[in-house]
């Protein structure tokens, strides 16, 4: 049975729905058990399904849960896993894993030995959409340099948001996650991003940039992300001649079709070259988790290197607010 920890909106909206549906797959009658120290949070989780409000202490103890999902702020995530860990569960955990490399590479050492399984919940990647886009753009006819760029950038969050407050890793722990991932998954070599903070004239954005050249094949990768900003979501890949653009695409909602357009250079109007009917990415992304962690053979925190690689080269801006923190 699966269970899970945390108090976010994403799990509220999105998520306890499809862990209610994995519990009925498996034949499992138990209402849905989250645990929280922040209840008003999910309150409303208890008016609409079969949920039970608990604590953390009380889902790690229950004999009838294998499999955690962890949706705590992300500085708790790595303490939340591993006492899952501790505890005998599997782990599904939302994006990023955790704040450092090394936490990465112990979470994969403490789930080999208790031969179980961590698994990064980072859902668009498994959108058909995205995976289309991904191969169009691997297939264009480059007539020069080319650009890569993917922007997430969303307007203030209230002040309560965890995604706020530096000791979760602010802006580039949540939606600089995704730009790095993107950019990695269309060819950039994270090693080689130069990431930054963006200083602008509201004190109050958090806003970081990643940017890496290929200078042998003219390759340009860039990343924006920003919390009090506008809202900006897409993924662009152009040469001299046209671009493919998908929008969205890092939290299409589930009822939403998926689109890819191309511009092509001197014409005004995009042309859609790829619709997508509406998929759950999110639905998709848990039940790929699931089988990793009804797979005997993945004990250990899947993908770990790749991860952890990731995570390392956001740690210059991550670390960077903790470390504030610490000694304000």
């Amino acid at each position: 049975m699966i269970a899970a920890i945390g108090s976010s909106s994403y799990l509220t909206r999105r998520t306890a729905p499809l862990l209610r549906e994995l519990n009925e797959r498996d034949c499992t009658d138990h209402p849905l058990l989250v645990g929280t120290d922040h209840a008003a949070g999910v309150r409303s989780l208890a008016r609409t399904g079969r949920t039970v409000i608990t604590d953390r202490d009380a889902v790690m103890a229950d004999r009838n849960v294998d499999c955690v999902y962890i949706s705590s702020a992300t500085g708790r995530h790595f303490a939340d896993c591993r006492d899952a860990l501790a505890a005998g569960k599997h782990v599904l955990v939302e994006k990023p894993a955790c704040l450092r490399a090394v936490d990465a590479r112990e979470l994969d050492r403490l789930a080999q030995a208790a031969d179980r399984t961590v698994f990064e919940c980072l859902s668009y990647p498994y959108h058909p959409a995205w995976r289309e886009f991904v191969d169009r753009a691997r297939a264009m006819d480059r007539a020069g340099p080319t650009t890569v760029a993917a922007v997430f950038r969303i307007p203030d969050q209230e002040p309560t948001n965890f995604r706020l407050h530096p000791r979760h890793g602010g802006a580039a722990a949540d939606l600089g996650t995704y730009c790095v991932d993107a950019l990695m998954k269309l060819g950039a070599v994270v090693e080689d991003l130069t990431i930054s903070a963006v200083p602008l004239v509201d004190s109050d954005t958090d806003a970081g940039t990643a940017i890496a050249s290929h200078p042998l094949d003219g390759r340009i990768f860039t990343g924006s992300w920003a919390i009090g900003d506008t809202y900006r979501n897409s993924i662009v890949v152009a040469d001299p001649g046209c671009s493919l653009e998908l929008s969205r695409v890092f939290s299409l909602p589930p009822d939403i079709p998926g689109h890819v357009v191309e511009r092509l250079r001197g014409e005004q109007k995009p042309t859609s070259v790829v619709s997508m009917g509406p998929v759950n990415a999110t639905r998709v992304c848990l039940a790929d988790g699931m089988r990793r962690v009804r797979d005997s053979g993945t004990a250990g925190l899947v993908r770990h290197e790749v991860i952890a690689r990731r995570i390392a080269v956001l740690e210059s801006l991550t670390n960077t607010l903790s470390a504030h923190v610490r000694n304000s």
